[in-house]
């Protein structure tokens, strides 16, 4: 497993995909940078945070013909992941906010972005980002970030981290080969507001309230509706509102 570190870049997932166009890389590549200038999220996000205060990690994966129909599991390998590496810290009351939010009670802690490489029906590589605030102490504009610094008190290596974090990518990319059904398990059983009386917004902005179920591997959400109706809802079809 090989690891680039980096002080600084514009994002580590470009960085990682830069390097595919010019050389053949190994499975399990990953680039870390203490720094990142236009840090992505999902759906266009930009990721903000501050120089040396924060994780900006990306690992690459290579895949044997993994159908394009099941990329949901690469957001729950990434969400297992992060989340094992932060309740190793003592991060309390973590959970995985779906698809792919890492969360502490209602703080938001982490994030990941995944981009894939797909021809035909199947996917070739992925490249996995993930952002962990860290050692940064205030966020402006973001009522709901959290860090470590903020929920322990204490301050982290980045460098160990991200080594902790590449190694257990690695492991849980071997889980996922022997019983990926084990995976979903866990990651269902981490489930954010699940079984908890919530509000949401559909389509057409339309209201409702109801009970998060559970999350398939084609990563649709499950939820219970007060009438006891359950519908189905695939990804950035449904919004969570507090």
């Amino acid at each position: 497993m090989k690891i680039i570190k980096l002080d600084a870049t514009d994002s580590t997932n470009s960085y990682l995909k830069r390097l595919l166009t010019k050389d053949k890389l190994d499975d399990l590549t990953a680039v870390v940078s203490k720094h990142q200038t236009r840090g992505k999220g999902r759906n266009n996000n930009i990721w903000k945070n501050e120089a040396s205060l924060n994780l900006a990690f990306s690992i690459y994966k290579k895949f044997n013909k993994l159908d394009v129909k099941y990329k949901f599991m690469l957001n729950v390998i990434s969400s297992v992941s992060v989340f094992q590496l932060l309740k190793e810290n003592n991060l309390n009351k973590l959970s995985i906010k779906w698809p792919n939010d890492i969360m502490t009670g209602k703080g938001k802690i982490s994030g990941i972005l995944i981009e894939n490489s797909v021809k035909g029906k199947f996917i070739n590589h992925s490249v996995i980002g993930v952002g962990i605030n860290v050692n940064q102490k205030k966020f402006k504009d973001l009522a709901n970030a959290t860090s470590l610094f903020i929920e322990t008190g204490l301050k982290f290596s980045l460098d160990s981290l991200a080594n902790r974090l590449a190694d257990i990518f690695s492991k849980n990319f071997l889980r996922f080969e022997k019983n990926e059904e084990d995976l979903l398990k866990f990651y269902n059983n981490q489930l954010y507001l699940k079984n908890i009386d919530s509000n949401f917004i559909g389509l057409y902005n339309k209201k409702f309230s109801g009970k998060i179920i559970c999350v398939n591997k084609k990563g649709d959400l499950k939820i219970r509706k007060t009438n006891k109706e359950e519908v189905s809802y695939s990804e950035n079809t449904i919004k969570f509102t507090f």
